[in-house]
């Protein structure tokens, strides 16, 4: 469970409200719901600088941020300035999930139409009136409480079916609930683990990526050729001050000291290792691939389903490493299923396992390790169907046992050291190019390396400097460089962008120095796009239809549904983009919406690439046909577009990547192109998707 930490330490201030969101929506019902299955034990990894942020809304604080503070005034009071902030962010939820289930909620969002340009904006804030301002305040905290919880408080449930036309009293109560569901999410994990059913354990305080703060070069142990930043980050002491600051505080939260702890993002090195021990941590985990391109070996259950033992001199460490497919088939893949069909696939994975374990000395343990509060909304109902069968059905089965880790350590403990020095990597791709290499991360990577130079002869013991510290230690958190660069998307990316040259400007400030002016400049350039990679090659039936489940299941993603780039303001006919290869061909699938068939009697569909040649596939009655340069290829549409491009056509020099952009195109018009600007970043090489997914 973590966020970015948000607040302005020197105004008080804090833009975004999501620590204060996923506390009503996700950290608190996703303890409470284990007090009806007390079989079911579990891990929760608590950053602590999320402890800070959700302490701060509550007394003697009471801070607000700038979603909460607009919620709270009057409707009819609200400025034309306040009504477009709230009308261009008050939608941020998932469209199907969160706000298409409710009537009023989904009738506003047509209102005020799925894309608004710039100009648009003042005949959007004419079709409002205070009565549709109100309603909306209402319904984004609403639908930012867990349904189940919502539906357990019998005021809440009763606005919920009350729908619309709500009252300033009403409003209040709202967020009146949002306040005591926050109030009760700390004291609900510190029971928890008193009664012995979750082990809490902890990250460094502001999430940094520590094996970067050690030291940037740690970027091409995975990936040699990584382009990094002129200058060098090295500042092992921060990574310390962070490991320290993090167990301090997660005791003075829970009462008790953490034995495990979740390096950021499974982010680890030798020399992380050695902080860990020295801080007096018992066990780490990460992701499998670290595992195994620590052993330079391929997949190996014996070995996967153990813990390891680190011993460095004559201190031990224990590391466990997760189990990445059933941990992505839970954080990305099961909200798109029935939830019986979800639980059944689960144990039935799980019961693999168990078959193949029979026979070894001692049980095996299956480490499932996920985003704490991300995945739910992608969920019906938040998850609570889903995560309810899972618990019943595992509580009911008595071939596995739901353990933490210290619970399994403490019964089965890790024998002889059995791993060499560790690979230093993440959890994603096991290599750090999520937070360094590209142009953006390492500008961003400059401007703190300048910064902490700055503040390197103001001492972090001295209390005239502390806050400096602290605004320069929340900047060394890893969400700031996840956003820039072409990776990830989020709506927000200029506002992330500014918050993390808000936090090292008032490093300055707090230590008496002037801030530079190349931190008034924003870092990003880049419009980015939700994009996931390729994890196996594919080889589809190109019928139009998913045939199966696992035909696309290592496909790439781009959900262009969350991107807000389509140029045309109405219905959105493309909604997403998967992909992948083999050998000889690369795979393109795209979602659409029913009335591509219904509305458009004609089209084409249109990618193109980098090496300048173009793939259109055209849609005319009734039939679809598909050019790649000169030739023909194999296509398809159904309930989706299927296609099939020969790699030897699309990529003659043979580079490992391809960039591409996607347009619909009726009658001569662009109707819609992904993204709007710049392009999507393809893997089109075998020998490339393999070297990412597997030990060199």
């Amino acid at each position: 469970m973590h966020q970015p930490y948000y607040r302005n330490l020197r105004t008080g201030e804090c833009s975004m409200p999501w620590a204060r969101l996923h506390a009503t929506k996700d950290y608190l019902d996703m303890v409470k719901r284990l007090e009806g299955f007390p079989a079911i034990h579990q891990t929760f990894n608590v950053v602590p600088s999320l402890l800070d942020q959700l302490e701060e809304y509550l007394p003697p604080k009471n801070h607000s941020d700038r979603f909460l503070e607009l919620s709270r005034k009057k409707a009819e009071e609200l400025t034309a300035e306040e009504q477009k902030f709230i009308l261009q962010w008050f939608f941020l939820a998932h469209h199907e999930r969160m706000i298409r289930p409710y009537p009023r909620y989904h009738d506003l969002l047509a209102k005020r139409g799925h894309q608004v340009r710039e100009g648009e904006w003042p005949a959007v804030l004419r079709r409002f009136k205070p009565a549709d301002f109100r309603d909306l305040q209402v319904w984004f905290n609403l639908a930012w409480i867990d349904p189940w919880l919502r539906r357990q408080d019998a005021g809440l449930a009763k606005l919920e079916a009350k729908g619309a036309h709500f009252t300033e009293e009403e409003k209040e109560a709202v967020l009146a609930a949002h306040l005591a569901l926050l109030s009760q999410v700390i004291p609900a994990y510190r029971q928890a683990a008193e009664r012995g059913q979750i082990e809490l354990t902890t990250s460094p305080y502001y999430h940094p990526i520590l094996p970067l703060v050690c030291d940037t070069n740690a970027g091409r142990v995975a990936l040699p050729s990584l382009p990094l930043p002129e200058v060098a980050f090295r500042h092992p002491e921060d990574a310390r001050w962070q490991l320290q600051q993090g167990l301090r505080r997660h005791e003075q939260a829970f009462g008790r000291t953490a034995r495990g702890m979740w390096p950021p993002e499974g982010s680890v090195s030798e020399e992380v290792v050695g902080l860990a021990i020295e801080a007096g941590v018992r066990w780490i985990a990460t992701d499998e691939a670290i595992l195994w391109r620590t052993l330079k070996t391929s997949r190996d259950a014996s070995l996967l389903y153990r813990p390891h033992l680190l011993k460095r001199q004559t201190d031990n460490l224990s590391i466990v490493f997760r189990d990445r497919e059933l941990s992505d088939l839970i954080g990305f893949v099961y909200s798109q299923w029935e939830a019986p069909s979800a639980v059944a696939d689960f144990l039935k994975r799980l019961e693999v396992i168990y078959k193949q374990a029979r026979n070894a000395q001692q049980p095996w343990l299956v480490s499932i390790i996920l985003d704490g509060e991300n995945a739910w909304e992608f969920y019906a109902e938040d998850g609570h169907e889903f995560l309810t069968r899972l618990y019943e059905a595992l509580a009911a089965d008595g071939r596995f046992h739901c353990v933490t880790v210290s619970e399994f350590l403490k019964q089965f403990p890790a024998g002889e050291p059995s791993l060499p020095p560790l690979f230093s990597g993440s959890w994603i791709d096991g290599n750090f190019a999520t937070w360094v290499g590209h142009e953006e991360k390492n500008a961003a990577w400059l401007q703190l390396g300048a910064v902490r130079e700055a503040l390197a002869a103001k001492s972090r013991e001295d209390s005239a400097y502390a806050k400096a510290w602290d605004s320069f230690g929340a900047a060394e958190g890893s969400d700031w460089m996840w956003w820039f660069g072409d990776t990830h998307f989020t709506a927000q990316a200029e506002e992330f962008d500014r918050l993390f040259r808000t936090h090292l400007e008032n490093a300055y400030h707090f230590a008496g120095l002037k801030p530079p002016e190349e931190l008034s400049r924003p870092i990003r350039r880049y419009l980015v796009q939700p994009l996931y990679e390729p994890t196996g090659p594919i080889e589809p039936v190109i019928d139009g239809r998913e045939t199966s489940y696992y035909e696309w299941l290592y496909a790439g993603r781009v959900d262009l549904r969350q991107q807000y780039a389509a140029i045309h303001r109405g219905t959105q006919h493309l909604q997403g983009l998967l992909y992948g290869l083999n050998a000889d061909a690369l795979y393109l699938r795209v979602d659409v919406d029913p009335s591509l068939r219904t509305q458009l009697a004609s089209w084409t569909l249109e990618f193109e690439f980098s090496t300048a040649v173009r793939l259109q596939a055209t849609y005319e009655s009734g039939r679809l046909t598909a050019r790649l340069g000169e030739a023909e290829v194999p296509c398809a549409f159904d309930r989706v577009i299927e296609l099939q491009a020969p790699l030897h056509l699309l990529r003659p020099t043979a580079q490992a990547w391809l960039h591409v952009t996607l347009r619909l195109i009726s009658h001569g018009e662009v109707l819609e192109q992904y993204p709007t600007q710049g392009s999507f970043a393809l893997v089109a090489s075998l020998q490339e998707l393999e070297s990412r997914l597997w030990p060199v």
